[in-house]
C-alpha cells in the first residue's frame, strides 16, 4: 500500500496520470484533509510538560487526558461515526475515566485529526491556559529552534 500526500494541483495531476492505464481492477483510498504534522504534535506534547509545570500537580500526561477530553472529544464528535463509538462506549464514564483512556494511550485523538483539526485543537488548548496565566512556547518561536546558523 502507498500513501501520497497532495498539496498542489500539479501534484494532484502527477497522481492522476500515475492511476491512468492501471490494469483493472485496482482499489484507490482517499483520505479529506491532512494528517497533523510532527511539528504541531512536538509543540502540542511541549505545551502539556510546560502546563504540568506550571501548574505543579499534574503530569503532563494527566494535561493530555484533560485536553483530549475538554478540547478534542467536541472536535472528534463532529465526525458522525465517531460520535457515535464515543456515545455507545465512553459517555457513561466519569470525566476522571475518560481523562485515564488518554492519559494513559488507551484511546487515541490528536493521531486522527487532520491538520485543520489539530490547530482548532491546539487554539483552544493555547487560550485556555494562556488566559490561566501559563506560559507556552510560542509557535512562532518553533520555527526558529531548528534553524542552522553559520
Amino acid at each position: 500500500m502507498k500513501t501520497i500526500r497532495v498539496l498542489t494541483e500539479h501534484e494532484a495531476q502527477k497522481v492522476a496520470g500515475m492511476i491512468t492505464g492501471l490494469p483493472l481492477p485496482f482499489t484507490i483510498t482517499i483520505g479529506d484533509g491532512d494528517k497533523r504534522t510532527l511539528s504541531q504534535n512536538s509543540l502540542l506534547h511541549k505545551w502539556y510538560g510546560e502546563i504540568a509545570k506550571h501548574l505543579g500537580d499534574m503530569t503532563a500526561a494527566q494535561v493530555k487526558g484533560q485536553c483530549h477530553v475538554a478540547y478534542g472529544v467536541p472536535i472528534r464528535r463532529r465526525d458522525p461515526i465517531w460520535s457515535r463509538v464515543w456515545e455507545r462506549m465512553f459517555d457513561g464514564l466519569t470525566y476522571e475515566q475518560q481523562c485515564f483512556l488518554f492519559e494513559r494511550g488507551i484511546l487515541a485523538m490528536t493521531r486522527e485529526m487532520s491538520v485543520k483539526e489539530l490547530t482548532e485543537y491546539m487554539d483552544a488548548v493555547q487560550g485556555h491556559y494562556r488566559a490561566q496565566g501559563v506560559p507556552l512556547t510560542d509557535p512562532e518561536a518553533m520555527k526558529y529552534e531548528n534553524e542552522v546558523t553559520e
